[in-house]
């Protein structure tokens, strides 16, 4: 929302004056029920959204804000887990069947007099009132002694009137509410037992969630409502009435006339400005949370109410502008405000809504987007470039631009960003003709984009991946839902808005059994399905079990959130799960190869899952079924690294006999290695023999048909000592024939074939020798 809000709003109610059309505080009205139109709003008792859970000590009528045992579903309110600590602690099924003590508003526990068979309650340390005058009377003997000899203090026939108070009394008040009164007395000498009564049940009353608006002025006080309406209506998240009540007071401090009042960048600084001042870092950033829902949720009634597009500002909130599929990114947000000149934000503006519309872009790709358009702002401010109109947005200022962005000191992927971003806008602008004042050579053209430096997988090294995937690792995630996320992250590679959002059953069973797990990839807008193992069905399905019985009514994803999420409604936000995980690593002392600290994003077991199976030989196009990407170029990034792969070929290719049994190496470092390695390459893939690789130039042909063994060209590894075994067994047999036949010429060929496969035969078996001790000294060395 660009201008002042509160200008607009009371255009609007003017403009409504005169049309005869509904005020804002008409709007209002009718969108609240009757119930939420009352001062004070008290939610049902036991309410999973605005009441919370329930007190587990009967007849406690307040919000449960703890789990004593974080296991259970049973929470106590804060003056019963007061009694639960004091009381050693224990078990809660334990501590409850013992008999716990109602608490009312009275701070301190009401507890019996100490004196045995005293049925009246105390008023100080041990005693009731008239037997601590009996005992100050006695010259205050061992209270111990005291307690075992006095004589029970008379009672009365009724009960204390204070609500919840079950201790007998002479009069009105039990002798622990009475002492009270006194105090209390003593600072308001007006106040009587009435007023204490009335006092208590205020106090008491500020216990159980209530929301009360009533210090507010309209609209202020209707518009908070209507937030309160609608987090109900929502049923996802839960709300502590006390984080309300704190946004209310805050809101109040800041004398606008309405959360509309004023624009975005207004609001965002002070409610940034609010969370350091707070009580609690925690609990203010839940009361700005608050603030943030209400206005979105308010601006979403005034766009419907009114017509107003919410397109029209130049912040746009992504919850506000009705983009379901964008659905994972509600608090995004998107400012437009500081790019001048005004006609060009006008057409990044439909640009943007049109590339949001489409779904080709997420709104995360277009707020970065707009953060490039606002470097070519600054670099206009810098030159005094006005730009009055599109005309001006000449070739020669977008090459100047291109040399200013040089001159920056970003990388060359950074660089490729800005300027690829003017680029794509001003094609597209063109291409649908939104402007058509701009010059036809305001663009720029193929070549003239700096060129991205080519990345590598961000893998993750298996020395720390050996330490993430430890089974006693994996336990310290803080919940079920964590270890099934982060196990699924490491086992299937999808990303993290992938998994997340996977529906509650994900799993099908193929026609020959095989477990398939469907989800949506949100990267490329379509559904898409994976093979997985045993391993990640049987966490899928631990996890179904375990959201079965916490969410009864079931919830609609397999990774719910865990906090504020009564109805299980909300998805496991990706922010939480990278926050947790980043925790998880730090507190386990995951380190390097070289002892240092490691920080591994959840997008990286992606990579690191591609990798190995690059390491593993397994062949682009199936990686790149499996990760669903869109062209093989995508995957194509792991082939250029995969340096065990590498490594192991080099070693096979530095392992090669020829026919007199003499292995050819090469330097992998050396000059020539690399188009050696190629040609070595594109002569397997030429001529594959049953036994070995030709090294012939690609170029000349064969002068020895299917003589390879006598061949000096022939070629050969470990891999096919079997067949060379095979092949010499055959030999012999061949020349004890030839003996036979007295044939001379057979004979001597076959005599030749067998020398060169002795030869091949035992240089193959020293390299494979030669291996295992290797093999060894690598176990003996790590054993060590």
């Amino acid at each position: 929302m660009s201008g002042s809000t509160a200008r607009a709003l009371q255009a609007i109610d003017a403009g409504a004056a005169a049309t005869g059309t509904r005020s804002w505080i008409d709007v209002l009205g009718d969108a609240l029920r009757p119930e939420f139109r009352a001062d004070v709003y008290f939610p049902e008792h036991g309410e999973p959204i605005l009441f919370g859970p329930v007190c587990v000590v009967a007849g406690c009528p307040r919000r449960g804000n703890s789990r004593p045992e974080r296991s259970g579903d049973r929470y106590l309110c804060m003056t019963h887990g007061e009694d639960w600590i004091s009381d050693g602690r224990r078990p809660v099924q334990e501590w409850l069947a013992g008999g716990v003590t109602l608490r009312t508003a009275w701070k301190r526990r009401l507890t019996s007099c100490a004196v045995a068979g005293c049925e009246r309650s105390r008023c100080c340390a041990q005693w009731c009132a008239c037997h601590r005058k009996r005992w100050i009377e006695a010259g205050r003997p061992a209270e111990q002694d005291f307690a075992q000899i006095a004589a029970p203090a008379p009672v009365g026939d009724h009960a204390c009137d204070v609500a919840g108070c079950e201790f007998p009394t002479p009069r009105r008040l039990c002798d622990a509410h009475k002492h009270t009164h006194t105090r209390m007395h003593d600072k308001d000498a007006g106040l009587d037992v009435d007023g204490f009564l009335a006092a208590l049940t205020a106090a008491e009353r500020r216990l159980v969630p209530h929301y009360d608006f009533s210090v507010l002025p309209q609209p202020l006080r209707s518009e908070l409502r209507y937030a309160v309406q609608q987090r109900l209506d929502d049923n996802r998240h839960a709300v502590d009435y006390r984080r309300v009540i704190g946004a209310v007071a805050f809101v109040q401090s800041l004398g606008v006339a309405s959360l509309l009042d004023r624009d975005h960048a207004w609001w965002d600084a002070r409610l940034r400005g609010r969370v350091p001042r707070a009580r609690s870092v925690r609990l203010g950033a839940i009361e700005v949370a608050f603030v943030r829902y209400a206005r979105v949720r308010l601006a979403r009634l005034r766009d419907h109410a009114y017509g107003v597009d919410p397109f029209d500002g130049d912040v746009w909130l992504i919850e506000q502008l009705g983009l379901p599929e964008f659905a994972y990114q509600p608090d995004k947000t998107i400012s437009f405000a500081e790019i001048n000149p005004q006609w060009l934000r006008e057409l990044i503006k439909r640009w943007a809504r049109w590339r949001l519309r489409a779904g080709t872009y997420t709104p995360s790709t277009v707020a970065g987007m707009a953060t490039h358009f606002r470097v070519f702002s600054d670099f206009l401010a810098g030159r005094g470039e006005l730009l009055s109109a599109p005309g001006d947005l000449t070739r020669e200022l977008l090459q100047d631009y291109r040399a200013h962005v040089g001159s920056l000191g970003h990388g060359r992927n950074h660089q490729h960003t800005l300027i690829s971003a003017m680029k794509v806008l001003l094609d597209e602008v063109r291409a649908n003709g939104w402007e058509p004042r701009l010059p036809p050579t305001a663009a720029y053209y193929k070549g003239e984009v700096p060129r991205q430096a080519e990345s590598l997988p961000r893998f993750v090294d298996e020395h720390v991946m050996r330490q993430i995937e430890a089974p006693e690792n994996i336990a310290r995630l803080p919940d079920l839902t964590t270890r099934t996320a982060v196990g699924l992250l490491i086992r299937t590679g999808l990303r993290t808005v992938d998994a997340t959002r996977l529906p509650f059953d994900p799993v099908v069973m193929d026609a020959a059994g095989a477990p398939v797990l469907l989800y949506y990839n949100h990267k490329l807008k379509r559904d898409a399905a994976l093979p997985i193992d045993d391993i990640v069905l049987a966490l899928i399905r631990a996890q179904q079990d375990a959201l079965t019985a916490r969410y009864p009514d079931s919830s609609p994803w397999l990774l719910p959130s865990g906090r504020a999420n009564a109805a299980g409604r909300e998805a496991l936000p990706g922010g939480t799960l990278r926050h947790q995980m980043s925790k998880w690593l730090a507190e386990g002392e995951v380190r390097d190869a070289h002892g240092q600290h490691v920080r591994v994003t959840a997008h990286q077991f992606r990579h690191t899952l591609a990798t190995r199976m690059i390491n593993n030989d397994v062949p682009l196009a199936v990686i790149r079924r499996l990760l669903d990407h869109s062209s093989t170029a995508m995957t194509e990034v792991y082939a250029r690294l995969s340096d065990q792969t590498l490594k192991r070929e080099w070693e096979k290719y530095n392992q090669r006999i020829n026919i007199r049994g003499e292995v050819i190496p090469i330097d992998p470092a050396g000059p020539v290695s690399e188009a050696a390695w190629t040609k070595e390459r594109l002569a397997r893939a030429k001529q594959t023999l049953p036994n070995g690789y030709c090294g012939l130039p690609l170029q000349q042909s064969c002068p020895h048909p299917n003589a390879c063994l006598t061949c000096d060209h022939f070629l050969t590894t470990e891999q096919f000592l079997p067949v060379h075994l095979e092949q010499l067994t055959e030999t012999d047999k061949l020349i004890a024939q030839a003996r036979a036949e007295g044939s001379e010429r057979k004979l001597e060929m076959n005599e030749n074939v067998r020398l060169n496969l002795v030869r091949v035969i035992e240089g193959l078996q020293s390299l494979n020798d030669d291996n295992d001790l290797s093999s060894d000294t690598e176990v003996a060395n790590d054993a060590a």
